[in-house]
């Protein structure tokens, strides 16, 4: 329940001035100084009473005064203990208003002592609220007055009314600036703060997007080295294996092994290459779209399949993003075509128009392949292109064979570079 938890919470003091009203909190140094400040007056106006009243050394004067501004005294260190307990502050702040009346109506000749009211108005003002601290500002207003009245008479009592009135005002003034500057560290340390731990978890969730980089790229190079290196070893040894059991009496046969062997060995360290250069950085980098495809297509030729490479459109360069999702896009389809198409032929044609660029590559293979449209490269394409806000479609072709189609839209019209 609210009530139980506000009584468990530990007692505050008016050490934690300057603060807001409900409930008060702030800096020790802050509350010390006033706490030091509210005494240092009220042992001034004491002394300045000894040494400027006549008649002070007379005992019905002196002692009651003295006695008075020591409960004053009292009440200002039983204000900063009860600090937390609203009633008690009330209590307190109302009875010290009464004892300054009584002290101006026993000092009748000692015109300061209404400042004794100076200590009481901060008092107010930075423990309550602003409506509740000005009733009480008015009501030192007014007790004031009625001891003037009584003093000197109402024409005298009007006359210093005025300026201490503007003095309230002051107090007042310097109190709810000093509330707000304090809500105002308050709120930028809990921004600070909430900073803090923003910029820790975004720390966190980057080291977690690294981990998950990593296993993913771990997880895809698994792939590969299983799809393609397995592959040749694999069929590497069986082949060797024939030729162990060939070779003392079909050794045409065990050669013509040896021979298939050697060349899946040539194939395998071939496609150890190229997954190398695919791990290195991208030739976009540094070089012209069209001439990075280019050299992809040359490679897919040197291998014995027949190519075709078109470029349409040249003018200002491409965005890196896209020139790397193009890139990889070839790379990955033309490493498909190599290792799953069975294909003779194979159609590239890169086009930059003014509101999109598209690579589309088309072979006359084995068509629709399971295994390269569910495989990690495809789909990660995908999302490489989806980041773009561009569309990536694999398929039959309706001529035949596999089709490759990425299209990514081109902001501002930007134009590829070919």
């Amino acid at each position: 329940m609210p009530g139980r938890h506000d009584r468990a919470q530990p007692r505050k003091s008016i050490d934690e001035w300057p603060t807001s009203p409900a409930p008060p909190t702030g800096t020790s140094s802050g509350g010390h100084l006033l706490l030091g400040v509210a005494y240092l007056t009220t042992a001034a106006i004491y002394v300045a009473f000894l040494v400027r009243t006549p008649g002070v050394r007379d005992l019905r004067i002196w002692l009651p005064q003295t006695v008075l501004f020591a409960l004053f005294a009292l009440g200002i260190y039983l204000f900063s203990v009860f600090f937390e307990h609203f009633w008690v502050r009330l209590a307190v702040l109302m009875f010290q208003i009464a004892l300054v009346f009584v002290i101006m109506i026993v000092g009748q000749e000692a015109d300061f002592l209404p400042i004794l009211y100076f200590v009481v108005v901060p008092m107010a003002y930075l423990s309550f609220s602003f409506v509740q601290a000005s009733g009480l500002a008015l009501l030192c207003l007014v007790t004031q007055f009625l001891a003037g009245v009584a003093v000197a008479g109402v024409s005298e009592a009007l006359a210093v009314l005025l300026p201490y009135a503007g003095g309230y005002a002051f107090f007042a003034a310097i109190s709810r600036a000093l509330i707000q500057q304090q809500k105002d560290r308050q709120r930028a340390e809990q921004l600070l703060a909430e900073l803090e731990d923003a910029h820790a978890q975004l720390r966190a969730y980057a080291a977690q997007v690294r981990a998950l980089a990593v296993a993913e790229e771990r997880n895809r190079l698994a792939r590969e080295i299983h799809d393609s290196l397995g592959h040749y070893l694999t069929a590497m040894t069986m082949q060797l294996q024939a030729a162990g059991k060939l070779v003392a009496t079909e050794p045409e046969r065990a050669a013509a092994s040896i021979a298939r062997a050697e060349g899946m060995a040539r194939e395998s360290l071939a496609e150890v290459r190229r997954s190398v250069a695919a791990l290195r950085a991208s030739p976009v980098d540094t070089a012209m779209l069209g001439d990075a495809i280019g050299e992809l297509v040359q490679n897919l030729h040197d291998d014995g399949i027949a190519t075709t490479f078109t470029v349409k459109g040249k003018s200002q360069s491409l965005p890196i993003q896209t020139k790397t999702a193009l890139y990889r896009a070839a790379q990955e389809g033309l490493t498909n075509v190599r290792k799953h198409a069975n294909a003779s032929a194979v159609e590239i044609r890169l086009a930059c128009e003014p509101e999109q660029a598209t690579l589309t590559i088309v072979d006359n293979g084995t068509g629709q392949r399971s295994q390269e449209s569910a495989g990690f490269g495809l789909v990660g394409l995908r999302e490489r292109v989806s980041l773009l806000g561009g569309t990536l479609e694999a398929g039959d072709d309706l001529e035949g064979g596999f089709r490759l189609h990425i299209a990514v839209p081109l902001q501002g019209g930007e134009q590829g570079d070919g």
